[in-house]
């Protein structure tokens, strides 16, 4: 998908996001970006990849316990972080829409989405622990 009616540096941002499989930092962005791009600025990233969540492009990934992450994939799916190292991948399972249902009427919210981040110890980081 292009970005349209967007700055170069957005499309340039939006495009990083897409192409890194493990759902990068914006400091990994603007590291990316930076040799390319000399007079981007930090605070050029977050700021646009705040507009391109707002506009539903990506999807931002709140961390309670490190930095947040970004998303090329809207689409609804799981996620999988290693405690260890804080990777964080997609998991390619079927998105369970009876859980929205389940919790409304458990709760009378009226669910609009949900998801679910499983956690434990990534390949590389299980090998180290053994």
């Amino acid at each position: 998908m292009v970005v349209r009616r967007q700055s170069r540096m957005r499309q340039a941002i939006y495009e990083a996001v897409l192409n890194h499989p493990v759902h990068p930092t914006a400091e990994y962005v603007y590291e990316q970006l930076k040799p390319q791009h000399p007079s981007l600025s930090l605070g050029t990233v977050y700021r646009n990849l705040g507009i391109l969540a707002e506009q539903g492009l990506i999807r931002k990934i709140e961390s309670q316990s490190g930095a947040d992450r970004f998303d090329g994939n809207v689409e609804p799916h799981f996620h999988v972080r290693c405690r260890e190292c804080g990777r964080l991948e997609d998991v390619f399972l079927s998105y369970d829409g009876q859980m929205d249902a389940q919790v409304q009427a458990t709760t009378g919210y009226r669910i609009e989405e949900h998801f679910v981040t499983f956690s434990g110890l990534c390949p590389q980081c299980g090998k180290k622990e053994k």
